[in-house]
């Protein structure tokens, strides 16, 4: 089968929809910094991953099938924080008057895989401050930066500044640090890539990641980008002419009664961890709370579900094809096709959006008969 790409027609149906064809390209310059650097001990800490995606298939023949100095202090001993709050969709029948319609949803899981200290790479790890010098941000290897799905922990290190934590790992309500006592503080991530709230240094105090620097991470590459300020150190950078820091993963976070669902999104959505589960499916859309968290849907809405909203053939010439789904703001999409729908026909992937939120795809298709799926992945995922 020969396949060429076209832009899909702009779609007025949802504003979660973006047309887009064409992969770019993310080149990556690899620098590492080498130096003699004294770690003092810390706590163990370690964090959970697992390989998580979700999909929908559609298949189209003739018919169409749808569907820094360590000094530790304890915490009271801190000053405490200014207030700052963090805040943190059945299946529709599509039809033309050339094929039948049938809607269908496939899930891509495997559980959760060892535990790692940091996932900062081992490439791309440091951050530059004027006034503190180099920040090794894989900290001692057994406890450097977790980027997290909601929250961020661990710990920094500078030879003139010592330790700085990113959070206890713990927040009050247990999806975002509040940041507004000296109990529940520490950086969120907000799913976007957008990193906001309070990291402590022992030797520096308070370091702010807000609007104005507007630290954040690349959900794509992972490359962390834009600025964190100190009032006593001053602007600390993140990424620069010669080093910058990247994150190998994003990290789900716990998951105290392992069903495979992050216990921050259980509390986000039904307030409790006994609700939901891998089997349950709180809504009755024929989706599992499980798969709603892996497709970032509402589990409490019925018509909130990863699907194939249209498919089109012939409207611009008779081979070409246009498919629209569900798309979320967080996660990122492929489509794929093979010509048979059971085996032995393989899954090829067709494309996958190097960007958030993807939802339509033109193309052109030779074959006689194509199935097609659409699959969502979380960002990063381990």
């Amino acid at each position: 089968m020969k396949t060429q790409f076209k832009p899909a027609a702009a779609s007025p149906r949802s504003a979660d929809f973006q047309s887009a064809v064409s992969r770019i390209s993310n080149p990556q310059v690899s620098c590492e910094l080498e130096g003699n650097r004294r770690f003092n001990t810390l706590p163990t800490g370690s964090r959970r991953y697992s390989r998580l995606e979700t999909c929908a298939t559609v298949a189209q023949a003739g018919s169409l099938l749808c569907r820094g100095l360590a000094i530790r202090q304890p915490l009271d001993a801190r000053p405490a924080l200014p207030t700052a709050s963090r805040q943190n969709s059945r299946f529709p029948i599509c039809a033309t008057s050339w094929c039948s319609v049938l809607l269908g949803l496939a899930l891509l899981l495997s559980g959760p895989g060892s535990r790692a200290a940091t996932t900062i790479t081992d490439t791309n790890h440091f951050a530059y401050g004027a006034n503190v010098g180099w920040i090794e941000c894989r900290g001692d290897v057994a406890n450097g930066a977790v980027i997290g799905e909601y929250i961020c922990t661990g710990y920094l290190w500078a030879a003139n500044v010592g330790w700085i934590s990113l959070g206890s790992g713990t927040p009050a309500n247990g999806i975002h640090y509040q940041n507004n006592s000296a109990s529940d503080w520490g950086v969120n991530h907000d799913g976007l890539g957008n990193l906001r709230g309070y990291a402590w240094g022992a030797n520096i105090g308070w370091i702010a990641f807000e609007t104005n620097g507007a630290p954040k991470v690349d959900l794509w590459t992972g490359k962390l980008s834009g600025l964190v300020w100190s009032a006593n150190c001053g602007w600390i950078s993140l990424s620069n002419a010669v080093a910058h820091v990247q994150t190998a993963s994003i990290a789900p976070g716990a998951d105290s009664d392992g069903d495979g669902i992050p216990d921050a999104w259980e509390l986000q959505n039904f307030g409790n961890l006994t609700t939901a589960n891998g089997s349950s499916d709180a809504d009755g859309d024929g989706q599992s709370d499980k798969n709603e968290y892996l497709a970032d849907t509402n589990p409490l809405d019925a018509s909130s579900n990863l699907r194939i909203t249209y498919f089109s053939r012939g409207t611009l010439r008779p081979t070409y094809n246009v498919l629209q789904w569900t798309a979320r703001p967080t996660r990122f999409y492929g489509v794929d096709y093979r010509s048979a729908l059971t085996p032995p026909g393989a899954w090829t992937n067709l494309v996958t959006f190097p960007w958030l939120g993807a939802g339509s795809v033109g193309f052109d298709d030779f074959g006689s008969q194509q199935f097609y799926r659409v699959r969502a992945f979380r960002p990063l995922t381990p």
